[in-house]
């Protein structure tokens, strides 16, 4: 490779890097994810140019909803009225990751069946046919000992 070679090589991988930089929005934890409005170290989500990354979502009423299922679709709420306010709906959402905790009422096993069974009601359906890309894991919750068994984070896109 000659020296005018590599300039050329340089001078593409610097405009790409360039290209690629995108300045980052921080949007604030809603009150129902930060009740106290503690100054926390995290933020309820992040854009980077057109794609919004939000934070992981607990279940706002965790100690009134004590199943899987119920607190699945209170996340979904929640995140939906999140979204509402950066202007997307569950349809601009690409990629879901979805944390189960241990449920106390079912031997400590996580229960996949109640997450679907509440997730159903927001994705592939006639009033929203979308189906965004999922990950489920299985995990030791932080806020197991507050009654969480499920922590949502997703990454959302708006269209140009």
């Amino acid at each position: 490779m000659t020296i005018k070679h590599v300039s050329v090589l340089a001078l593409i991988l610097l405009g790409s890097l360039t290209a690629s930089a995108q300045k980052l929005q921080d949007v604030p934890l809603p009150p129902s994810q930060n009740p106290s409005g503690s100054d926390l170290p995290i933020a309820g989500g992040v854009w980077a140019g057109n794609t919004l990354y939000v934070s992981g979502w607990l279940d706002p009423d965790r100690k009134t909803h004590p199943d899987t299922t119920s607190q699945t679709v209170a996340i979904l709420k929640d995140l939906q009225t999140f979204l509402a306010s950066q202007k997307l709906t569950m349809g601009n959402v690409a990629m879901m990751r979805v944390y189960l905790g241990p449920d106390p009422a079912k031997d400590n096993k996580i229960d996949f069946a109640g997450m679907t069974a509440g997730y159903r009601q927001f994705f592939g359906t006639k009033e929203q046919p979308h189906k965004p890309a999922r990950t489920t894991l299985q995990a030791s919750l932080p806020a197991v000992s507050s009654g969480g068994l499920v922590e949502i984070d997703l990454i959302a896109v708006r269209p140009k």
